[in-house]
């Protein structure tokens, strides 16, 4: 299940953004977490607005009262000293240009926080919102679970935990701003919950399986190992190409090595960059994703 600081870092993706972390000052606290701030920049439609990250453990009524009351908010600029960063859209050789300085703030204001909190509570927030002027959508945890459970992943992502900050965290992450859900086990695994049932699930139910394949992996005889196996069983059975393969520091001999078939598949390499990797990986997932409903849809008629 996605968090919902995973959904602040890949929701309102397709504006331009700038950013900053604001210190808030709280009695209740002497060094409270600092919020992070950010404004979203929509220059087709001339306007601006906030979305805010409240941590874990912060005194939510503290908070929310101190974003309301900061004269930035109200000006819709990340600090008293500038109107953030200028920005100029358009070619270079055309005379149609727009800028950031026009931007017009909608008084939409987003909170994002990480708490459990009652309806009732997050009514007392848009009302509170509304005295100040502003438009306001709380999204916490209860949110993030409802979101995640209509969210089902396109594609899985085979790996070993050893190479998650070498490659596969930051993978999952551009992955879902490309709007493509993604089963990955930080994602996607709660506690309590069965790994193997969990696993199995998403392996059957996902479009495609990325399989990150490097020297860990290879290495793998557990899990790794197990989900290779129910990934090239599956192709067998569904006689189609489920498997992405990523070379991610790997050689063609230590690929031939594990598995013959699989060194004459094409694949990607890491050395692209998570962003165009996930590019790339999302663009032949979301071809496949239609053509395998219109089968589904096809099944079910012909059942009828």
């Amino acid at each position: 299940m996605a968090t919902i600081r995973e959904y602040f870092d890949t929701d309102l993706n397709k504006c331009l953004s700038t950013h900053v972390d604001w210190q808030i000052q709280c009695a209740s606290e002497a060094t409270p977490p600092p919020i992070r701030a950010r404004i979203s920049q929509d220059f087709d439609a001339n306007a601006k607005y906030w979305s805010f990250f409240i941590p874990e453990g912060a005194d939510v009524v503290e908070y929310v009262n101190a974003i309301f009351r900061i004269p930035e908010t109200s000006r819709c600029v990340l600090s008293g000293e500038s109107d953030s960063v200028y920005v100029e859209m358009g070619y270079a050789d055309y005379s149609e240009r727009a800028t950031s300085k026009t931007l017009v703030f909608t008084q939409r204001v987003f909170l994002y926080v990480d708490a459990q909190l009652p309806l009732e509570f997050r009514k007392q927030i848009v009302a509170l919102g509304n005295q100040h002027g502003f438009h306001v959508l709380v999204r916490e945890r209860e949110y993030a679970a409802k979101r995640s459970a209509l969210e089902k992943p396109l594609a899985f992502i085979s790996h070993d935990t050893r190479d998650k900050e070498s490659l596969v965290r930051e993978l999952a992450l551009e992955m879902s701003k490309l709007m493509c859900p993604v089963w990955y086990d930080e994602y996607s695994l709660e506690v309590g919950a069965s790994l193997r049932a969990s696993i199995e699930k998403g392996l059957k139910e996902t479009t495609k399986c990325v399989v990150v394949l490097s020297p860990n992996f290879l290495s793998n005889d557990g899990w790794g190992k197990a989900e290779f196996d129910s990934i090239f069983t599956r192709e067998i059975l569904e006689k189609d190409n489920v498997m992405l393969p990523v070379w991610h520091n790997v050689t063609a001999r230590e690929v031939y090595e594990y598995c013959p078939r699989l060194a004459d598949k094409v694949g990607l390499n890491s050395d692209v960059g998570p962003k165009e990797l996930a590019r790339k990986l999302v663009s032949v997932v979301k071809k496949s994703a239609p053509n395998k409903a219109n089968s589904a849809n096809a099944k079910n008629h012909a059942a009828d």
